[in-house]
């Protein structure tokens, strides 16, 4: 077996470990939208979720979609939207803005695979979380309005889908040693390669 060869194997285990088989279980929340008044129903207004199968380790995919706007005195703060969060029970563990609203009403779109702060955050804190029945994990979409007497904040069309499995999704600094033992392989490999056809 010639050292391409043994490049070859090497860059397909790599690929494997990189993005390991695992059994995708995918799920999905709509709702119709909320109306939230900050003198009437303040605080998180629960539009529902999905519970996480036994074993989930791993978030590989979630991608979510809200129209939404808000009506506030003078002026608007995109914080007032859309929140994803991962609960343990009724304990929010981490939480992302999916969609910040303005006074215009307005789609927007959410993709984890966009926001590598957010995929990695969420499944480090999934990471950090011992299972126990009694408190299952799940993922939540909630409006969160804030502000005084006079603001409104209105959603429609809300929409969340996840894909989770039980291999755990390595952190940045595995992929980071991956990438550079795959290019430190190739450089390996293509030296010998360039030494051997100067010996000819």
């Amino acid at each position: 077996m010639n050292i391409l060869q043994k490049a070859a194997i090497g860059l397909s285990l790599a690929a494997s470990l990189a993005a390991p088989a695992h059994a995708d279980v995918t799920q999905s929340l709509s709702h119709s939208g909320t109306d939230q008044y900050a003198w009437v129903n303040p605080g998180i207004l629960d539009l529902g979720g999905v519970t996480l199968a036994s074993g989930t380790k791993g978030i590989y995919a979630l991608t979510s979609l809200s129209t939404l706007v808000d009506q506030g005195w003078g002026y608007t703060d995109p914080s007032n939207g859309v929140f994803i969060g991962l609960f343990q029970g009724s304990t929010n563990v981490y939480s992302f803005l999916a969609a910040g609203s303005s006074h215009d009403w307005a789609t927007q779109s959410f993709n984890i695979a966009d926001n590598n702060a957010v995929f990695y955050g969420l499944n480090a804190a999934l990471s950090g979380l011992t299972e126990n029945a009694a408190t299952p994990l799940s993922l939540r979409m909630y409006t969160d309005a804030w502000g005084y007497p006079g603001w409104e904040l209105h959603t429609r069309d809300n929409s969340f889908s996840v894909t989770s499995g039980v291999t755990p999704v390595p952190e940045p600094e595995t992929y980071a040693m991956l990438l550079a033992g795959l290019g430190l392989t190739a450089m390996f490999a293509r030296r010998r390669k360039n030494a051997a056809e100067a010996q000819k």
